[in-house]
């Protein structure tokens, strides 16, 4: 009986269950992290780092930067995209696709929880219009990779499946074609990051913020 496709990708993502919960919870350990790194910061550095993020918003409201930064943007995400595929398909990527991950959530958690506490009202919104837009798209993307890279990575040395070479030839292919998939969603959220987040930070300029 022949599978239908949407039963046989079904049944992919249904093998990285685990691999899914724990690449979550490595970036959710992370933002926690991150949050509670907060409060190692002095007053001093406090004050600089939101000195910085006010010049970065006084030139938004100028000048949007839009494409200046699109093509930077792309390469430093489509290289985590990169990564993770790399150690996916290595023996000892596993232990580094987890930290990858959790190093993520870690900055990600910093800054939202730096521009609420610093900024108040005004940095829930500039957090949603740069943090959160693009990663709607990115933070999928990575936990995808992520779990599929770790399961990937374990069916390389786990003694049930290292010699199986049908299976482990439908790992890979599987494998890439998410990595594939999941490199042009993180062009679309780079995309929000370049052009979308520098318009809302001009508007939200024009309210106040």
């Amino acid at each position: 009986m022949i599978t239908a496709p949407g039963n046989r990708l079904q049944a992919h993502f249904g093998r990285y269950t685990t691999q899914l919960y724990v690449a979550g919870t490595a970036l959710l350990v992370g933002a926690l992290f991150g949050v509670l790194a907060i409060g190692t910061l002095s007053v001093s550095d406090k004050l600089a780092l939101l000195a910085y993020i006010r010049r970065f918003l006084d030139v938004e409201a100028l000048a949007p930067t839009y494409h200046h930064i699109f093509q930077r943007a792309l390469a430093d995400n489509l290289k985590v995209v990169g990564l993770l595929y790399l150690l996916g398909v290595s023996v000892a990527g596993m232990p580094l696709v987890v930290v990858l991950v959790f190093f993520r959530g870690f900055v990600l958690g910093f800054a939202s929880a730096f521009l609420v506490t610093s900024m108040h009202w005004q940095g829930v919104g500039v957090g949603l219009a740069t943090i959160g837009l693009s990663n709607i798209f990115m933070l999928p993307a990575l936990v995808l990779v992520a779990a599929v890279a770790l399961g990937f990575s374990w069916d390389l040395i786990s003694p049930k499946t290292r010699h199986d070479a049908p299976h482990v030839g439908r790992g890979f292919a599987f494998f890439t074609g998410l990595v594939v998939v999941m490199a042009a969603v993180t062009l679309v959220g780079t995309a929000l990051e370049s052009y979308a987040s520098p318009f809302l930070l001009h508007l939200l300029s024009n309210w106040g913020v």
